[in-house]
């Protein structure tokens, strides 16, 4: 190191030679990963438990937290470092959207939640139905294969889902990878839950460091249990053991998420057998009924509510050939918000999910930063604002967290066209102060005294990197107040929404369509095909 180093200058030295170590580590695990025929003649499963029981044992004499020291390893093992020079070359995905007022009329997304149930129900019944139009959204696909893995017969077309008709599910002795989404898991391991055997649950990197230790308990009263393959962790992957006795009543307790209140419902009605479920205890119970009984109703699943118990009756469902999905209320409050940066509108043909307090929460967001929105059976727009922005709070009460960046883009924009400060809505527990930050200072802006200054000149980073994928789409309607943006994930979104890009790029009238191949011609030499890595995916050439 040099000598009179500031105490800053000394960190970030040191936080230098520690990515280095950290890339190299990488270059090292991707050796040990390879299989036999490659060159390494190593068993990747074997190595990878030496490798994390070496782990543990160093980590001890640094760490009395093992479970900060299983954090760490997890991360490490899952980043995927590109070369120095590479490195070096890198210059972040370009956000310079076009900026004249959008006219925008495409199907709205098909949300993500009600998509996996239906999913989860034709799996389960194995049933003739097609979902159209929905989500190819990777908790989506993941559930498709797992779904598939376990005897199902779905298949894709394009944007439609197609399910034949199947035997009962066997997920006795099967190894079913349930993708990122802990939703996933629970639809999956409850349906399970109701066959005598034992399966394992697999996951990607998210669901590696996940604490579903509330699930683990509440799985006791089906008969079953969690047993978690890695010792110390809270995540997976986990072996499943089921009895398959399920018992006349449930009581739902309220330690347990609401996505794992929704799974119960849902796969309550493919156990065979009357169920009460008692949801007195959990908070969550009310929103999960709104979101299930709608899908029983239209599949034909017999259930009764009395107070605060849900009755699942084993009638068999009648179930629709073409089941109806809503859209998706926080990808479609995204996409409705952009005439609040560049005028014109946005219309989004599907039905909206009304009367939910969800929906009515959105609207209440766009028309605090002075959107008009019309919401018909088959479609909603929302247009430019009538008399300009305010300088008043952006209304986000009511709506989940995942909503906040979108609410943090919106005031930003009510700042940059007022030139006055305006006040941020309350950030959710748990949001980083430094994202917010950092995020305000993409817009040239300050955030101080809880409020969103313009015109801030202020250090900020020149590649943004999004901590997920509303962060990302939020970033992306930033750029029309300060263009051009640079972002180094852009694949951060592909969990969400896959054609975001395709949307973006063809702003301000964007047709959702790719364009077809180009002929080739039998003198004109082919095109070369060049693999980048997953941050350089959905980047247009210029």
């Amino acid at each position: 190191m040099k000598k009179n180093m500031t105490l800053v200058e000394e960190i970030s030295e040191l936080d230098l030679e520690l990515l280095k170590l950290l890339a190299r580590r990488s270059k090292l695990l991707k050796k040990t990963r390879r299989r036999k025929k490659e060159g390494a003649g190593t068993d990747s499963i074997s190595n990878e438990k030496r490798i994390r029981l070496a782990w543990e044992e160093s980590a001890c004499k640094f760490s009395r937290d093992p479970r900060l020291a299983h954090q760490m390893f997890t991360l490490i093992q899952d980043i995927e470092f590109i070369s120095r020079d590479d490195a070096e070359d890198h210059t972040g995905f370009g956000l310079a959207p076009n900026t004249q007022p959008v006219n925008v009329d495409i199907a709205g997304p098909a949300a993500l939640a009600p998509t996996q149930i239906w999913i989860a129900l034709a799996a389960a019944n194995g049933v003739e139905c097609n979902l159209t139009g929905i989500s190819t959204a990777h908790p989506v696909s993941d559930i498709v294969k797992a779904f598939n893995q376990a005897g199902a017969r779905l298949s894709w077309k394009g944007n439609d889902l197609f399910c034949k008709e199947a035997k009962a599910l066997d997920f006795a002795d099967k190894v079913i990878f349930a993708g990122n989404s802990e939703f996933n898991v629970y639809l999956l391991a409850l349906q399970a839950a109701a066959k005598h055997g034992t399966m394992k649950l697999t996951g990607g990197s998210a669901l590696k460091d996940a604490d579903i230790s509330a699930f683990r308990n509440f799985l006791t009263q089906l008969g079953a249990r969690i047993a978690h393959v890695v010792p110390r962790s809270n995540g997976l992957p986990v072996r499943l053991e089921c009895s398959g006795l399920i018992p006349e009543t449930v009581a739902i307790p309220d330690t347990l998420s609401e996505e794992a209140v929704i799974a119960t419902l849902v796969a309550a009605t493919t156990w065979g057998t009357n169920v009460a479920i008692d949801l007195s205890q959990n908070d969550a119970a009310a929103n999960a009924l709104g979101i299930v009984t709608p899908i029983f109703e239209s599949a034909g699943i017999e259930y009764t509510v009395e107070g605060t118990t849900c009755t699942i009756l084993a009638d068999e469902p009648d179930f629709p050939v073409y089941p109806a999905i809503t859209m998706d209320p926080t990808i479609c409050a995204s996409l409705l918000a952009y005439p609040a940066f560049t005028g014109g509108k946005v219309t989004l043909r599907g039905t909206w999910p009304a009367e939910t307090s969800e929906a009515d929460s959105v609207i209440a967001l766009l028309k605090s930063v002075g959107l008009t929105v019309a919401v018909r059976p088959d479609s909603i727009t929302a247009a430019k604002p009538e008399r300009g922005h305010s300088t008043d709070q952006v209304d986000m009460q009511g709506l989940p967290a995942s909503y906040f960046p979108l609410a943090m883009a919106l005031t930003c924009i009510k700042a940059a066209a007022t030139k006055e400060p305006v006040e941020l809505p309350a950030a959710p527990a748990g949001t980083s102060i430094e994202v917010i930050e950092s995020f305000a200072a993409q817009a040239n802006m300050l955030l101080d005294d809880n409020k969103v200054h313009p015109n801030a000149d202020i250090p900020h980073a020149t590649v943004w990197t999004s901590p997920d994928a509303f962060w990302t789409m939020a970033l992306g309607q930033l750029a029309f107040i300060n263009r051009p943006l640079q972002l180094a994930n852009p694949g951060s979104i592909t969990d969400l929404m896959p054609t975001f890009w395709m949307f973006y790029n063809t702003l301000p009238e964007p047709t959702m369509v790719r364009k077809p191949r180009e002929e080739q011609s039998g003198d004109k030499p082919k095109r070369r095909r060049v693999f980048a890595d997953d941050n350089s995916r959905g980047r247009s050439a210029d």
